[in-house]
Parts: structure tokens; sequence; C-alpha cells
């Protein structure tokens, strides 16, 4: 991958939660399915915000537990996701 020059780039203030979701952002993952709940509400929100926006192309699934996210994440491996 080719470094950026310093020109090119945005420096930004964030706390950790926007900070862990620009990281899942850059990763390019297929599919997230998450529940929105403390302390990662905000990792959530921020993320769903950019699949919402088109900034990523990634299947959002808003589930109804984190055992609903642990199994679909798991059907979408297994589907090759």
């Amino acid at each position: 991958m080719p470094k950026v020059p310093p020109e090119k780039c945005t420096k930004m203030a964030l706390n950790g939660d926007e900070a862990v979701a620009y990281a899942v952002k850059q990763s390019l993952v297929d599919v997230v399915a998450a529940y929105p709940i403390t302390p990662q509400t905000i990792i959530v929100e921020r993320f769903s915000e950019f699949v919402a926006n088109g900034e990523v192309h990634t299947e959002f699934i808003p589930v109804e537990s984190e055992h609903s996210a642990l199994s679909a994440i798991v059907g979408a491996a297994a589907a090759g996701a």
C-alpha cells in the first residue's frame, strides 16, 4: 500500500469509540452484525451512519442481542463473507 503524503491527510479529534468505527471502516469488512449496547453504542451508531451514507459497502445487520450478532456472523462466515 503506498504511503499517503501528509498534505493529503485529514486530522480528526475522536474519542475511542469513534476511532474504532473508523478503523472498521478502513478494514473493508463484508458483513457487520451489531447490537448497540453500552459501552460500544457509539461504534455501532457511527458505523451504521457510514453504511447509510454509502461510505462503505458493507452488509449491516442490526440484531436484537449479542447472541444474535454472533449467529449472524457465523452464518456470514460459513457463506464466504
